[in-house]
């Protein structure tokens, strides 16, 4: 096929170790198929677009370079607004000058808004923009998201390690109430899958439902904090809360409260990328940027965001993710059903 100038492949979020593999695939299958001519690896997120020096052109090199190396090399940049006419000007240029002719972002919603409010200028200028994996532990509407099923997972991974090692045998020598903290913006989202994991296993770890008492708090469900102390105080079964971040209800005022021995964890972001860089997810990722691939060698000049549901991928306007996840409204809706699970198991 005839190439089409040069391409650019940037992670857009945070600091995440599965940013490698998904930067590193994309570019080794656009080498592979001779879509470009060249394709290099930005660091530094966004701020690359206009900084040549955090540019790396994908080779054998660059993969020899690269072993042992980390996501979070690639770094992240906060604060970055191309919409801004100087700095989109000055990305333009730079982009030119390098005959740059697509920009291939993986990120999360944020980014998605940056690709989007970004695409129209960029395409009067000869760039086109594409977003191809919605790769966020904050989750992203619209679709599957690598990044929430991984911080589902991982999280579920966590609670039950937390829960194995700490929550109190018959011989009470350990905690009788575990709290864990869930963070991320769509944290809520999050503990909702989580808690439906646990409903279906009927068990989290070695404990069955049965014989422990579980309650979640979730951030945008407002929990009354008395009810909640009662409930735990009450009752003489092992305990697990699941608090969501930015909750009305403080950890420390529960641990003050509640009459018997507490341990309280927090799963944070990086920790909830952690698990993100198994075989298995690899092989997702791949089947992901297989498709991006094949979307691109269709048409290299066009600009669109990749939507995967199921086993169906396809192709959709390059604001598809900008517009179900806008900037008002911080936090994910969550699936109806979720939601009632969560307030089955509220205070």
């Amino acid at each position: 096929m005839k190439k089409v100038g040069n391409a650019i492949v940037i992670h857009g979020g945070g600091l995440v170790d599965p940013s490698k593999v998904v930067l590193m695939r994309i570019a080794n299958n656009l080498t592979v198929d001779h879509v470009y001519d060249k394709i290099f690896i930005g660091k530094y997120s966004f701020e690359s677009l206009y900084t040549p020096n955090f540019w790396m052109e994908y080779n054998w090199k660059l993969v020899e370079k690269l072993k042992g190396k980390r996501g979070t090399y690639f770094g992240t940049s906060r604060g970055i607004d191309l919409t801004n006419p100087e700095l989109s000007q000055k990305a333009i240029t730079c982009l030119n000058e390098r005959n740059v002719s697509t920009v291939i972002i993986a990120g999360g919603d944020g980014s998605a808004r940056q690709t989007a409010e970004i695409s129209d200028t960029f395409m009067k200028n000869g760039i086109n923009t594409i977003f191809a994996v919605p790769l966020t532990i904050d989750g992203i509407n619209g679709g599957e998201s690598i990044g929430i099923k991984q911080a589902v997972k991982e999280s579920v991974r966590q609670i039950e390690n937390i829960v194995s090692t700490s929550l109190e045998t018959r011989d009470k020598e350990k905690f009788g109430v575990v709290i864990v903290e869930l963070q991320g913006r769509n944290r809520d989202d999050i503990m909702a899958n989580v808690l439906q994991k646990f409903v279906d296993k009927g068990r989290v770890a070695d404990c069955e439902l049965g014989e422990i008492l579980l309650k979640v708090v979730p951030a945008n469900l407002e929990t009354v904090e008395d009810y909640l102390i009662e409930e735990i105080n009450k009752s003489s079964k092992r305990t697990l809360i699941l608090v969501s971040e930015g909750s009305n209800i403080k950890i420390a005022n529960l641990t003050k409260e509640i009459n018997r021995k507490v341990r309280s964890s927090i799963i944070g972001y990086s920790s909830q990328s952690n698990g993100m860089t198994t075989k298995g997810d690899e092989r997702e990722y791949g089947l992901w940027i297989d498709k991006v691939t094949e979307f691109i060698k269709a048409n290299p000049k066009d600009s669109f965001s990749v939507v995967k549901n199921g086993n169906d991928y396809r192709k959709e306007s390059i604001s598809y993710y900008a517009t179900l996840n806008p900037r008002e409204g911080q936090e994910a809706k969550i699936d109806e059903f979720l939601e009632k699970l969560i307030i089955q198991y509220m205070a």
